[in-house]
């Protein structure tokens, strides 16, 4: 990956694991945006230069591929570089690998805006970030390039008027607490996909295959792709409410999405889209959706 260096060296600890057994979704980004504060300061806009020129940096979209699922004691390292400059944004690559066996664990491609935290509105890269930024340019990776779910694929139109009309069911009911808030004052992208994790069970029991259900049937279930857009940001105190339906059911994937709205006025602040699917709890192995789960779902 010529061009990226090392931005994230860590652990998955038992706490980030959830009852599949394997690191929760949230801890991909949490860990990811760890290593975007190291490349931060790798461009010239680290922790000093924020406060010196109240220049923040803000992810607007993910795509993030699952490859290989990460459990209790993985070595992880993450490694980061620009695949693409703009006047005001940059497309960044992340990739993230079990260092160990050089495991492929997930790729993120993320475009990221240079904030002005005094007007909460994006303006150009300082002139040094930028050649900073330059020197860390690469190609994106094939691994990296989305399968199920190009950037066309993100419907964008969202509301809750939509979200009614979609049937779209409610999974989550939550508040931004403080301690969820980063250096830019606003909750931070992991937890976001915090809330479509926690989003999932209850989109899963809609669907007739509830938490109980699946252990019962020694089966789990696991995310390969996401793709998220950012429309407004969220601070500590704001309600949320999320807003789950399905988009499309194959053989063995579900197509769900998540819409994430302030629960005070309503407004959109991200749209996700997914897909998941189940597999055997024993061989670790994708199985068939059961045409149950998707019909009943898709009445929703």
């Amino acid at each position: 990956m010529s061009g990226f260096i090392d931005t994230y060296r860590g652990y998955v600890s038992l706490q980030e694991c959830d009852e599949m057994g394997h690191m929760n979704i949230q801890h991909y980004i949490g860990k990811t945006s760890d290593a975007s504060y190291n490349f931060r300061a790798a461009i010239g806009l680290g922790h000093a230069h924020q406060r010196e020129t109240g220049l923040g940096y803000v992810a607007l979209e993910h795509h993030i591929r699952f490859h290989r699922e990460l459990h209790t004691s993985d070595l992880v390292l993450v490694r980061s570089g620009v695949i693409e400059m703009r006047d005001k944004t940059m497309l960044m690559y992340q990739e993230m690998r079990e260092i160990l066996d050089d495991r492929l664990a997930a790729t993120f491609v993320v475009n990221v805006g240079c904030l002005d935290l005094a007007t909460r509105r994006l303006t150009p890269w300082p002139e040094a970030t930028r050649e900073k930024a330059l020197a860390l340019m690469g190609d994106l990776p094939a691994h990296a390039a989305p399968r199920g779910l190009p950037r066309e694929a993100l419907d964008r139109d969202v509301s809750l008027a939509r979200a009614d009309e979609l049937q779209m069911i409610e999974s989550n009911r939550s508040v931004v607490n403080p301690w969820e808030c980063d250096t830019n004052g606003h909750m931070n992208a992991r937890f976001f996909m915090a809330r479509f994790s926690d989003s999932q069970g209850h989109m899963w029991a809609h669907a007739g295959l509830g938490r109980h259900e699946q252990a019962a049937k020694g089966l789990a279930t696991a995310t390969v792709e996401m793709r998220l857009c950012y429309f407004r940001e969220l601070m500590a105190g704001e309600t949320i409410i999320v807003r789950t339906g399905l988009v499309e059911a194959t053989d063995k994937t579900l197509r769900y999405r998540h819409w994430l709205f302030n629960g005070d006025t309503g407004e959109p602040a991200c749209a996700a889209e997914g897909l998941g699917l189940l597999f055997s709890r024993e061989t670790r192995k994708a199985i068939h959706i059961p045409h149950s789960v998707a019909r009943r779902f898709a009445r929703a």
